[in-house]
C-alpha cells in the first residue's frame, strides 16, 4: 500500500531567487484566476459557440499562445502554469462533490505558491542541503538563479512525487510529496482500556478523560492587540503606496506565524494521542456552523454580536476542525479507530451519576447537584465522552431510569444520545442512597475509567 506523505522544509532564498519566486508565484496566481473568469463568466457563451464545455485540458493548451501575448510568463516554467490550471480542476470537483464551496479568485500574500509535479526535472541534495528545481539548477544560463538553500530537518523517504513551494508570511517552505510504501496497518481492537475521551475548549485546548490538559492559548491578549495594531497600520496607509505594502508584509507576518504555533500545537496534541490510544472519542461538533456571524440582516440584527465574534475568535484559534482531521488520518495510519458521538448536553452531565443539570457547572467547576461528584468541567465532559464512545462501541450497557428526575433536571439517557439501545438493569441501593435516578451497570463505567 502506497502513502502520500509530505514534508515540509524551510527553504532561504537569496534576494534574486526571492524575487524569482514572487514572479513565478504571481504568474501562476493571474493563470488561475483567468481560467477562474473563463469558466465562470464565459462557459455559457463557449458551449453555445462550439458545443462544448471549458476543461482545464482545452485551457492549457492555450498557455503557449498566451505567453505571446503576455511575454512575462515566459518567466514561470510551463508545468507550474498547467499546475495552477489543475488545481482549479481539483476545487471545481470539490465543489461539485460538495467538499468545499465555489472557487474563489487567489489574493497575493495569501496564495503566493507554485508546484513543480514532474519528478524528472527535481534534484534533492539533503547531505549538502541543497534543492535543484526548473530555473534554479545552478547552471551556467543566464536565466539560471542557482539551486536554493533548504533545511533538511528529517530524512525525505519514499518516492519523490512534487515539490511545492509556498510563501507563509516572509518565509519560504517547500513541501517535498513522496509515495512511501507501507504495510496494512494492525487493526487495533478498541477496548475498554486503550482509548480515551478528549474534549474540546475555549480555556483549554483539549482535555483527556485521564484529566491531562494538552495545548496551550496561541492567541493570547498581547497577541490579539498586536494583530490590531497591524491592521491599524495598514488601514491607515495610503492605498499603492510603499508604506502599505510594508505594513501588509508586517501583518502577514505576524498572522503566519501564529498560523505556525497553531499547527505546531495540533501536530504535537494529536501525536501524543495516537501514540497513547488505540482510539479517541471525540464530539461530533458542527464548527463552520458554530462559527457562524451573528450579525443577522437589517431587518433581523442579531444579538450580543460582539461577543459571539470573540467566542469565534476563540474556536477558530483553538483548530477544533484541524485536529478531528489529523486525529482521523493518523490513527488510520495506526490502525485506530476514531469514534465521534453526539454533542448534547456532553458539558452538563455528570459523568458518575449521568444527570444532567446546567446548574451543576460552574466556569471551570463540575459539582454534581445530584450525587455531589466534583471535578474539572474538561475532564468530566471527556469522560462522558468516553462514556459514549463505550456505549457506541457495544464495550458497556447502561440502564434506563426507573423514576423521573428530581425538578430542573434532565435524566440521561446515554443509549438514545448514542443510538444504542441499553440493556435494562435495576438502580443499584448505592445510586439509590445518593439519590441517583439513573441505575449503573455492575461494570461501573466510572471505575473502569479509572
Amino acid at each position: 500500500m502506497i502513502v502520500f506523505k509530505a514534508t515540509k522544509v524551510r527553504i532561504y532564498p537569496t534576494p534574486d531567487q526571492e524575487i524569482a519566486f514572487a514572479r513565478i508565484s504571481g504568474c501562476c496566481r493571474l493563470l488561475y484566476n483567468i481560467g477562474l473568469e473563463q469558466r465562470r463568466d464565459h462557459w455559457r457563451n463557449y458551449r453555445s459557440r462550439t458545443g462544448k464545455s471549458i476543461s482545464w485540458y482545452g485551457q492549457k493548451k492555450e498557455i503557449r499562445d498566451l505567453k505571446e501575448v503576455a511575454p512575462f510568463l515566459k518567466e514561470a516554467p510551463l508545468h507550474c502554469l498547467q499546475s495552477a490550471l489543475a488545481n482549479l480542476q481539483t476545487a471545481f470537483d470539490r465543489f461539485f462533490r460538495g467538499h468545499a464551496k465555489y472557487p474563489r479568485p487567489q489574493k497575493r500574500f495569501v496564495s503566493d505558491s507554485f508546484t513543480f509535479p514532474d519528478p524528472g526535472q527535481i534534484r534533492l541534495k539533503p547531505a549538502k542541503g541543497l534543492m535543484h528545481l526548473p530555473k534554479f539548477m545552478g547552471s551556467n544560463r543566464k536565466d539560471d538563479n542557482g539551486p536554493i538553500r533548504a533545511l533538511f530537518h528529517r530524512k525525505i523517504k519514499g518516492v519523490l512525487r512534487s515539490v511545492t513551494i509556498s510563501r507563509s508570511g516572509t518565509h519560504w517552505y517547500a513541501s517535498i510529496l513522496t509515495g512511501v510504501e507501507v504495510g496494512a496497518p494492525r487493526p487495533k481492537v478498541p477496548t475498554v482500556f486503550n482509548g480515551t475521551g478528549l474534549d474540546r475548549g475555549v480555556h483549554i485546548p483539549c482535555a483527556t478523560a485521564q484529566g491531562e490538559m494538552l495545548g496551550s492559548i496561541s492567541g493570547t491578549s498581547r497577541k490579539m492587540e498586536r494583530e490590531r495594531r497591524l491592521n491599524r497600520d495598514v488601514s491607515r496607509c495610503k492605498k499603492g503606496s510603499s508604506n502599505r505594502l510594508k505594513a501588509k508584509k508586517r501583518l502577514a507576518d505576524h498572522k503566519a506565524k501564529m498560523a505556525r504555533r497553531r499547527a505546531d500545537m495540533i501536530h504535537r496534541i494529536s501525536s501524543q494521542l495516537v501514540k497513547n490510544h488505540g482510539w479517541v472519542a471525540i464530539e461530533n461538533l458542527k464548527v463552520k456552523s458554530m462559527t457562524a456571524s451573528a450579525k443577522g440582516t437589517v431587518e433581523k440584527p442579531g444579538r450580543n454580536v460582539a461577543q459571539k465574534a470573540g467566542l469565534n475568535r476563540a474556536i477558530l484559534d483553538k483548530g477544533w476542525g484541524e485536529l478531528r482531521r489529523q486525529l482521523g488520518y493518523k490513527l488510520a495510519w495506526k490502525g485506530g479507530t476514531l469514534v465521534e458521538v453526539k454533542a448534547a448536553y456532553s458539558s452538563q452531565e455528570c459523568s458518575v451519576c449521568h444527570y444532567i443539570d446546567k446548574e451543576s457547572r460552574s466556569k471551570q467547576v463540575y459539582h454534581c447537584t445530584a450525587c455531589g461528584n466534583k471535578d474539572h468541567a474538561d475532564t468530566n465532559a471527556a469522560k462522558v465522552i468516553k462514556y459514549r464512545a463505550l456505549l457506541q462501541l457495544g464495550l458497556i450497557h447502561q440502564g434506563k431510569a426507573q423514576r423521573q428526575p428530581a425538578e430542573g433536571m434532565v435524566a440521561a439517557d446515554p443509549g438514545e444520545l448514542c443510538g444504542v439501545a441499553p440493556a435494562i438493569q435495576g438502580i443499584s441501593s448505592k445510586g439509590k442512597e445518593k439519590g441517583c435516578q439513573i441505575g449503573v451497570s455492575r461494570n461501573d463505567p466510572e471505575k473502569v475509567m479509572a
